[in-house]
């Protein structure tokens, strides 16, 4: 019989706290900090484990059960888990799935990443809701000074100003493309060659890009473009800016090189982090949302389209739509959110720019498929 996890804590900024379990990796000395958001979809928890938009954030589970499915690697995103923490409701201690190759709580403790269950998650959620994202820690009960714990916790930076993409090189992306394409046996050759900003990069998109009939060449995001190796606007038919975490407006190599590409007249895609930059490279402006849009449930509505697209999205930043229509041509059209009418997207095709834009990942991993046609439309401007 195996003993009861460790009590802990899941410890709030303004002091609020909720009881429940420990789970996966010992919580830390100084707790698992972060900013609190919460996940609305009912499954694909691994992809959001390893998606590196997260880094940074505990992440609440809205799902009241969690690790029912296992862990299998087929389904990460990255080659490894970026978000602070995890809250749930209850885990699942005996998965169900054939593909899985271990529980949740194994895959988290190789992670180095702590968990809490037993919690709450309603009231977490409902406080998210009405107070916003703020700070948040996950400790452990035992010899735990409640006034110590809420100090660290408000000693923990927000998310905002934060520039969090500067680690991704693109070797990993790098290494999944070269991997993939003899898996699957494609002859890079035979692909239109496609130069891809990594600002935090998922593994389906450069899946869906392949797809579509492109040769992925994955570059630093936040590095200049003069310095990287490899690196000549004319050896490439189009470009990329993906995903990503933190801040978008702190991102300044990161936007220099999307201005440039995007000045080039060749096509331009941009999703979530890396729309929001392409935006600020255009003259537009950014703001924080209360607490994001996070979940495999949003609604956007284009003009162009003539049809509302469910969506999965994965941000806590938005593009100010009215600095963007005051710095873009006769020729843009727009996307909206049906929820709360925050900017979703853009494009601009006309006689010297190609640009596509979209705030939710038309990847859809984990989320509905509705959205893949950006992929197509995408490919259709080459």
């Amino acid at each position: 019989m195996s003993l009861p996890r460790p009590e802990a804590l899941l410890v709030f900024a303004d002091g609020t706290v909720f009881k429940g379990r420990l789970f996966g990796a010992d919580a830390p000395q100084q707790g698992a900090l972060g900013e609190a958001v919460f996940q609305t979809a009912m499954s694909g928890y691994q992809e959001s484990l390893t998606d590196p938009s997260y880094r940074g954030q505990l992440v609440c589970f809205t799902y009241p059960s969690f690790g029912n499915y296992g862990v299998n690697e087929n389904d990460f995103e990255s080659s490894k888990v970026w978000l602070s923490g995890v809250v749930v409701r209850d885990l699942c201690e005996i998965p169900s799935n054939f593909l899985s190759q271990k529980t949740v709580d194994t895959f988290l403790k190789e992670q180095k990443i702590s968990g809490i269950t037993g919690v709450d998650t309603r009231a977490v959620v409902r406080k998210i809701r009405e107070g916003g994202a703020q700070t948040a820690g996950i400790f452990k009960t035992e010899g735990a000074s409640l006034p110590g714990l809420i100090k660290k916790v408000q000693l923990t930076p927000p998310m905002d100003g934060r520039n969090l993409v500067r680690d991704f090189d693109a070797k990993d992306a790098n290494a999944f493309v070269a991997k993939y394409l003899e898996e699957q046996k494609i002859a890079a050759s035979k692909l239109k060659p496609l130069a891809v900003l990594d600002f935090g990069i998922k593994y389906n998109i450069l899946r869906e890009l392949i797809h579509e009939g492109f040769n992925p060449h994955v570059f630093a995001g936040d590095t200049p473009l003069s310095v990287q190796s490899g690196f000549r606007v004319e050896d490439f038919a189009g470009f990329f800016f993906s995903n990503g975490p933190g801040d978008p407006a702190e991102v300044t190599h990161g936007i220099a090189n999307i201005r440039e590409l995007a000045q080039s007249g060749k096509p331009c895609l941009g999703i979530c982090l890396g729309h929001q930059m392409l935006a600020l490279a255009m003259g537009a402006k950014t703001y924080k949302l209360k607490f994001g849009h996070h979940g495999g449930n949003q609604p956007v509505k284009a003009d162009y389209r003539k049809q509302v697209i469910i969506t999965s999205q994965n941000h806590g930043f938005a593009v100010d739509e009215e600095s963007l229509r005051s710095v873009a041509s006769e020729e843009t059209r727009f996307e909206k959110n049906a929820n709360d009418m925050s900017a979703e997207g853009f494009r601009i095709l006309d006689d010297t720019r190609k640009i596509l834009s979209v705030q939710y990942h038309p990847e859809a991993a984990p989320g509905p498929r509705d959205a893949s046609v950006v992929f197509k439309e995408f490919r259709a401007l080459f």
